[in-house]
C-alpha cells in the first residue's frame, strides 16, 4: 500500500494549529529576557485581578450597590469569591502544566484558553485597571478624557506586544527548523 499525504487542511484548521503551536511555544519555550516580560507581567496583573479587583468589585456590590447588606456580610461573601478565585488560579496553572507536550482535542483547548486569557488580560484586564488608575470607575460611572485615554494606549501596547510575541515565536521556529534540517541532513549523509 502507498502512502498517501494527508488532507489539504483548511484556513480555520492551520489558523488553530498555528495558535496551539503558539500558545506551546509562550508556554514552555525558551525565551528571551523581553519574552519573559512580555508574559509574566500579564500573568502577575491577571492574579492580581482575579484576587483583589473581582472581591473588592464583590464587597462594593454586597454592601453598597446591589444588595445594602452589612460590611460583615459583604467580607464573608468577598472572601468566598476571592477563596474560589485562587482555586481557579491553581487549576488552571496544573491544567497548563499537565498539557505540555501532549497532542489530544483536550489538551489543546486547554492551551486555546490559555492564548484567549493571555489575550484577554493584555486587551481588557490591563487596560481595564489603567483605566481605573487614570480615575474612571464603573461604579459610580466616571469617564474622564484621561481614563479613557490611558486604557486605550495601554490596549494598543497590549496588542504590539501580542504582535511582537507572535513575530519572535515565527523567528525562533525558523531558525530551529532549519538547525533541524541540518541534523537530519547530516545524519543521513553519514557526516
Amino acid at each position: 500500500m502507498t502512502y498517501l499525504p494527508p488532507p489539504r487542511r483548511g484556513p480555520v484548521v492551520r489558523a488553530a494549529r498555528g495558535i496551539d503551536e503558539f500558545t506551546s511555544w509562550l508556554l514552555y519555550g525558551y525565551e528571551t529576557w523581553l519574552v519573559a516580560v512580555l508574559k509574566a507581567v500579564p500573568l502577575f496583573l491577571f492574579m492580581y485581578f482575579l484576587l483583589f479587583y473581582i472581591p473588592n468589585y464583590v464587597y462594593y456590590a454586597v454592601t453598597l450597590y446591589v444588595l445594602d447588606f452589612s460590611k460583615d456580610v459583604g467580607f464573608l461573601v468577598a472572601n468566598l469569591v476571592g477563596g474560589g478565585n485562587f482555586t481557579a488560579l491553581i487549576v488552571m496553572a496544573v491544567w497548563a502544566q499537565a498539557a505540555r507536550g501532549r497532542q489530544g482535542f483536550f489538551w489543546a483547548l486547554i492551551r486555546w484558553l490559555v492564548f484567549l486569557q493571555y489575550l484577554l488580560t493584555i486587551l481588557v484586564l490591563i487596560p481595564f485597571m489603567v483605566f481605573n488608575l487614570g480615575g474612571g470607575s464603573l461604579i459610580p460611572p466616571v469617564f474622564t478624557f484621561q481614563a479613557l485615554a490611558l486604557g486605550a494606549v495601554s490596549a494598543g501596547m497590549g496588542a504590539v506586544s501580542a504582535v511582537y510575541l507572535w513575530f519572535e515565536f515565527r523567528r525562533i521556529t525558523r531558525r530551529e527548523a532549519a538547525e533541524a534540517a541540518g541534523s537530519s541532513l547530516a545524519l543521513s549523509t553519514g557526516r
